[in-house]
């Protein structure tokens, strides 16, 4: 009988004690965000400024994890597979919608393996000229590739990478052709234009960038957003050039597994939107050039097929791979 009386309260204290806990407001226990880059990147810049931010609202820790490898798709991989109960997050940029199409061997399925939260913001995309090009506008440099395909070079962050796929879109739109020289990183690409050992480069509008072209060590031909940006409002949008379809931006974003309830869904996009709003997080992204871009998650699920059908289709119209 006592045995008996012993097994009931065990299961008793066991079913209070899961109710309590299925009970427990989120998050009750630390949280992680995969970040699937190296330390110092933008993503991670992203990730350990709002990380603070939502543990202050959450009142629990929030540790940023880098996983990085194979470009992004190794971290991506790592957080696809987790557990979908919000305690794994993934704060990730454009590159995850190109992932499929450049890796063959990708184990995930980028439309279906994430739940997307929400957009955090982007970089626009300048296109840039070393000073010594014979082309002073955007018309002018348009001109000059038409007369001499293939003669002018343009760098990239290594094949398949974004600043190649932002070239090969503008070459698509303005119907040119450029010899491609991969360099070994963004930066390295940049320190290529600046040396003048290219022509032109597509890189993101950063505080960096922003300076080799008000310093005079690059030229801008054009910006391909909406609008201007307040730090260059001299350099013209695409649209104001003749090419209204060249929109290239590198977007972020937060994730998670696939299979997240809808309601968690829907706090942790309130949550990143507060955080977004707060007075000191726009001031730091406004100095990283960042425009921030807060929705909903239905906004950013729309955005984010779009950006996944017209990249897939520019990557295998062009059969590139990554390296």
């Amino acid at each position: 009988m006592r045995r008996a009386c012993g097994a009931l309260l065990l299961v008793c204290m066991a079913q209070l004690s899961a109710t309590a806990t299925a009970a427990d407001p989120y998050p009750n226990r630390p949280v992680t965000i995969v970040v699937p880059t190296t330390a110092g990147g933008t993503a991670d810049i992203l990730a350990r400024l709002l990380g603070p931010k939502l543990a202050q609202r959450w009142g629990q820790a929030v540790v940023v994890e880098n996983r990085s490898g194979a470009g992004t798709l190794i971290g991506s991989e790592y957080a696809a597979r987790a557990q979908p109960d919000g305690y794994t997050l993934m704060l990730t940029y454009s590159e995850l919608v190109t992932l499929p199409a450049l890796n063959k061997n990708a184990r995930i399925d980028v439309v279906r393996d994430y739940s997307r939260i929400g957009k955090i913001g982007s970089l626009p995309v300048l296109l840039l000229a070393h000073p010594s090009m014979p082309a002073d506008t955007m018309a002018e440099a348009v001109q000059k590739l038409k007369d001499a395909p293939g003669k002018y070079t343009y760098a990239s962050n290594g094949t398949g990478s974004a600043l190649q796929l932002y070239a090969e879109m503008f070459k698509r739109q303005a119907r040119v052709d450029m010899m491609h020289v991969p360099y070994r990183g963004a930066l390295e690409a940049s320190r290529a234009l600046l040396g003048g050992e290219v022509d032109m480069l597509m890189q993101l509008g950063n505080g960096n960038v922003i300076s080799y072209v008000t310093s005079g060590r690059a030229k801008a031909y054009a910006v391909a957003s909406e609008s201007r940006m307040a730090a260059l409002p001299d350099v013209p949008t695409t649209a104001e050039v003749g090419l209204p379809q060249l929109r290239l931006e590198a977007w972020y974003g937060l994730f998670a597994p696939a299979g997240l309830p809808p309601d968690l869904v829907a706090k942790l996009n309130q949550d990143l939107g507060a955080v977004l709003a707060m007075p000191d997080i726009e001031a730091r992204l406004t100095a990283l050039g960042m425009q921030t871009q807060a929705g909903t998650p239905a906004q950013f699920d729309t955005f984010f097929m779009t950006e996944h059908q017209r990249w897939t289709a520019l990557i295998e119209d062009a059969g590139l791979q990554a390296d």
